[in-house]
């Protein structure tokens, strides 16, 4: 069974609209396209967790991929 938690990610973004990649790299500090400074700001989402090991996973997901625990 999957349970929805609240969680808040750090999301990476140009102000001119372009796609970062990849988007975890800290690293990149300018846009890849256009030079802008690259901007952060904090997103809050509803992810899908597993009721059973608490790891993330995909709420079209019929089983934990990490547990095997299927859905109910």
């Amino acid at each position: 069974m999957f349970k929805v938690e609240t969680s808040r990610f750090t999301e990476r973004y140009c102000p001119n609209g372009h796609e970062l990649l990849p988007q975890n790299d800290h690293q990149v500090k300018f846009c890849h396209i256009c030079g802008a400074p690259v901007r952060e700001r904090l997103t809050v989402y509803d992810a899908a967790i597993c009721a059973n090991c608490n790891n993330q996973v995909d709420p079209t997901w019929n089983y934990c991929p990490y547990c095997g625990q299927a859905r109910k």
